[in-house]
């Protein structure tokens, strides 16, 4: 039996039946047979499920043990005799064995007395040996060869584990047929990922080289039944039907033979276990895998052409993605190198074999039903990512080979800076260059109807700048149809406590009550309709709508005020249902589309309310007083002589204040704008001292003579505003990240410079030199300064930094010393309470240094050179830590304190002051979840606090 194992393991391939096997996963409505106690079927089928996915753990469990010992080789092979143990072959090149050795005694331990020889031989990183040479006895010391470790089995089995996992879920989700045998094809896919027979050739030997027979020849039968299934049976007749059951007969009779070989030696079926009854039986194993593999691809490719399109093809669709994605990598990488003796490197083939772990994945999607519409979507977005890493390797690539052939190999600095410069540019082009591949695999995905997908994305801008409420929703509803090819689509807009059609529509009431749609649609993005389950059940609004030919409804909701919903059916077959992408289209466009709805219902509400004004020539305090907007009437001598309560507020005045007051003392407008001038926006800061924006407009009361009162109508469009500032400063921010990672690496090259003559200084400049200090504080300062670049560059862009705890007590010392002498001559009274216990904080040790050197010198710098007081605390509790620099100089305006952290803005601008150090500081500050915060009066000085989150290390226990 080991020349078996030999052959099978040489000629071989270990996988789960080529590109047989198939998964398929989705809920075949009305193709289930009803069992007379479905409940008590289910929980059978479930506890089978459990009790065979435990066999499988354990053998595969056990066989994992096994072949994890092999991974330790023992340097030679040797096999038992009486008394000893001869030496047949040495692979290991350090072993002082040699072949024909007769060993005695391992690690002191005799033939009779060690069960497992090696293992005893593992145990030891070198064993001591009494070996038979040549009738002499001689004692050897035979080291352990180094770990050699089958990554590709262990990808395996770990892939084994995750067809357990799915294929449990999948049937806990759905127990009908096509998901129990999806199951059994996964546990058996799982059998043969996980089981690996290895020597010795015991009962567990035999069980687990059974079992992985069983498992080879049972996949591919698995398979083409599975596809014979699924998605929808491929036999319908029932006579035809119970042909099924005998696609199994093949693996039966090769079941037999195996069972014959293992525990009869074939002396029944195959004649004696000779090499040409083994050579005969692995051909036959390799022609059934081949037939059924066809078969199953064969009817694979019959569904994919015959199957009408819908649901069925979208199934057949992604298995047919699984097996492409997961087999034809696998193929080209793994089976044919290793069927025709070519070699890869180990990673090619690790990867190679990780893509199995596709096929079961898109099996359960399939049977599931889960992102079925989506499979466009995944894979344009998988290939998008896939080219854009293939272009940056091999930009990388091409860029290290271009610089290690023209940069000489003496000029390491240069060749450093270019490729380092080179990463960044390949590393920046990387963005734009899977946007244009993305966009150029949607353009080819969608094809003609690209185009109208690029213009709803443009009409979301343009939206905004419509007025008109009724033709806002009509070019809504046209250009949603006309982009997504929608069979219908209509838009019901919030009334009151109803949800009125904008265009009356066939099969839909001309309006429904809002409470038809529960609180929690209010709040999702979308909800997909669902028709009746159950001819009793009540008929509701989602069924009602469902009937009609919808099948998603989208709600318009703007800062928790509901405006409307909007309905929209299939594609135009009616069959397809959106997918991700279109959802995502459609709710982005309605979140703009929103804003502009409820401004343009607002507008027609404020012009409503003037019309009436003007047609009745009297005051309707009802209507003003029911609008959102401050509405106030000012007479010609521009005083308020009317207004209502949002004005009031907006205003911060009480009502009965209002009347007869300018209208300039209230808001800064004067002279007020002419009515019809459009919108005048104001900025002022209410009594609490926050800063509102307001848009005016202004609109004659009773029209005629422009000298008459007027109605001046205001609305709080803070938020807007705030929002666009803070685009503003991203903007900014990122202008002058880039002027930042400009300097930085403009100042890294003469930094570069001094550190290298410094420590060529150092190295010349002995330890008695009283010159030295001074080198190794400037070789300190440089690379101070050379972390401060880095900091620059983390000011242009967000990077990965290294953190572990850090002892804040000897940091705060360190940049006390560092800058001693700055404070000495400066005639500086230094008042350090240094805390006795060891404080941590998890951060990068440069960067906190960074941050309080930069708060020492600027302390120093805002006392001045006459001296004065700084004080240094730490503080800390179980949660905080608090850093506080305190200084006895001038102190900072009050206006000036909302911006000392701002980029560039220095009080010392003139004085060699760049007006970074702080805005980097509480960068850094906040990367490590903390803050600063200043506390400051003029002519009291100034309070820099740095707060930072405590840690505490684990304590192990042993």
């Amino acid at each position: 039996m080991g020349s078996r194992k030999g052959f099978m393991w040489g000629s071989k391939i270990r996988f789960d039946g080529t590109v047989c096997a198939i998964t398929d996963n989705r809920r075949l409505a009305g193709t289930s047979t009803l069992m007379p106690n479905p409940s008590v079927f289910r929980k059978l089928l479930l506890v089978v499920a459990v009790a065979l996915t435990l066999v499988v753990v354990a053998f595969g469990g056990a066989s994992f043990y096994r072949k994890a010992q092999t991974f330790q080789p023992l340097g030679f092979t040797a096999v038992d005799e009486e008394g000893h143990w001869r030496v047949t072959a040495v692979t290991g090149a350090e072993s002082p064995l040699e072949v024909g050795d007769q060993i005695i005694l391992i690690n002191g331990q005799g033939h009779g007395e060690l069960a497992d020889p090696a293992a005893a031989l593992r145990l030891r990183d070198v064993s001591e040996l009494v070996v038979l040479r040549q009738g002499r006895m001689e004692s050897l010391s035979h080291p352990l060869p180094p770990l050699d470790i089958d990554f590709p089995y262990l990808i395996l089995a770990l892939i084994g584990v995750c067809y357990l996992l799915i294929g449990l879920y999948t049937l806990l989700r759905d127990q009908r047929r096509p998901a129990a045998l999806f199951f059994l094809w996964c546990l058996t896919s799982a059998l043969l990922y996980l089981v690996s027979p290895t020597a010795p050739y015991d009962a567990l030997g035999r069980a687990a080289y059974l079992l992985d027979e069983l498992a080879r020849i049972l996949l591919p039968a698995l398979t083409l039944h599975l596809f014979t299934i699924f998605p929808r049976p491929l036999v319908r007749k029932s006579r035809l039907s119970r042909l099924v059951p005998f696609i199994y007969l093949p693996s039966a009779f090769l079941l037999l033979l195996q069972i014959d070989l293992v525990f009869f030696d074939g002396a029944w079926l195959l004649g004696g276990a000779t090499t040409s009854a083994i050579t005969v039986l692995d051909r036959l194993e390799l022609f059934h895998l081949v037939l059924f593999s066809l078969a199953a691809v064969g009817v694979l490719i019959w569904r994919l052409r015959r199957t009408p399109a819908g649901e069925p093809l979208r199934q057949a669709t992604w298995i047919a993605v699984g097996m492409v994605g997961g087999y034809l990598p696998f193929l080209i990488l793994y089976v044919l190198p290793l069927t025709f003796d070519l070699s890869w490197p180990p990673i090619v083939t690790s990867v190679a074999v990780l893509f199995l772990a596709l096929v079961p994945l898109t099996f359960a999607y399939a049977i599931l039903r889960y992102k079925l519409w989506d499979i466009g979507v995944i894979v344009r977005d998988t290939a998008s990512l896939s080219l854009t890493v293939l272009v940056g390797v091999i930009g990388f690539s091409l860029a290290n080979l271009v610089i290690n052939r023209a940069v000489p190999d003496d000029m390491n600095l240069a060749r450093t800076v270019i490729s380092f410069t080179s990463g960044l540019i390949i590393a920046g082009l990387l963005i734009p260059t899977r946007k244009g591949i993305g966009s150029s695999l949607e353009r080819l995905q969608y094809r003609s109807g690209y185009a109208r997908r690029r213009a709803l994305t443009e009409f979301g801008r343009e939206v905004l700048e419509q007025r008109s409420l009724a033709r806002l929703c009509a070019t809504l509803i046209g250009r949603l149809r006309a982009g997504l090819h929608l069979r219908q689509a209509t838009l019901l807009l919030a009334a009151g406590d109803k949800l009125i059609a904008v265009q009356p529509v066939r099969d839909l009431p001309a309006e429904l009550p809002v409470d038809a749609f529960d609180e929690e649609f209010w709040h999702s993005d979308v909800k997909t309709l669902s028709p009746v389950e159950f001819p009793t059940d009540e008929l509701t609004t989602e069924h009602r709508l469902f009937g009609a030919g919808y099948r998603y409804a989208f709600p318009l909701v703007v800062r928790e005020s509901t405006l409307g919903v909007l309905l929209v059916g299939y594609k135009e077959d009616g069959e397809t249902p959106l997918n991700s992408d279109d959802l995502d289209l459609v709710r982005n466009l309605l979140t703009q589309a929103a804003l502009a709805i409820e401004n343009a219902q607002l507008l027609d509400e404020v012009k409503q309310q003037l019309e009436e004004v003007v047609r009745l020539q009297r005051y309707s305090q009802d209507i003003i007083e029911s609008s959102p907007a401050g509405i106030a009437v000012v007479d010609p001598t521009g005083h308020v002589v009317s207004a209502n309560q949002a004005f009031a507020k907006l205003t911060g005045t009480q009502i009965v204040e209002l009347s007869g007051r300018p209208l300039k003392e209230l808001l800064p407008v004067d002279p007020l704008p002419k009515p019809g001038e459009g919108l005048h926006e104001l900025h002022i800061r209410d009594r609490d001292g926050k800063e509102r924006y307001l848009q005016l407009t202004v609109a004659p009361l009773a029209g005629g003579d422009s000298n008459e009162s007027r109605v001046v109508v205001v609305q709080d469009v803070t938020e807007r505003i705030v929002m666009e500032n803070a685009l503003k400063e991203k903007e900014r921010l990122a202008s002058l990240g880039m002027l930042a990672a400009g300097v930085a690496h403009e100042v890294n090259t003469p930094i570069t410079g001094i550190s290298s003559y410094a420590q060529m200084l150092l190295a010349d400049t002995s330890a008695e030199d009283p010159r030295r200090q001074i080198l190794e504080k400037v070789e300190k300062q440089t690379f101070r300064a050379a972390r401060i670049v880095n900091s620059l560059l983390e000011f242009a862009r967000d990077r990965q930094r290294d953190e572990a705890p850090v002892e804040v007590t000897s940091q705060l010392a360190e940049c006390l010393e560092l800058l001693k002498e700055r404070i000495e001559e400066n005639k500086i009274e230094l008042e350090w309470e240094q805390p006795d216990e060891d404080i941590l904080v998890m951060g990068n040790e440069g960067e906190l240094q960074q941050v309080f050197s930069n708060l020492i010198v600027n302390a120093t710098d805002a006392i001045g050179d006459e001296g004065g007081r700084l004080r240094v605390t730490l503080e800390a509790n179980d949660q905080w830590v608090w850093a506080s620099f305190e200084d006895s100089g001038p102190g900072i305006p009050p206006a000036e304190l909302d911006k000392i952290f701002q980029p560039f803005y220095s009080t010392k601008l003139g004085k060699g002051g760049t007006g970074l150090g702080l805005s980097i500081s509480f960068n850094i500050a906040r990367r490590h979840g903390g803050e600063i915060r200043v506390i400051s009066h003029p002519g009291e000085g100034s309070a820099f606090i740095v707060e930072l989150p405590r840690h505490h290390p684990e304590v192990t226990t042993g």
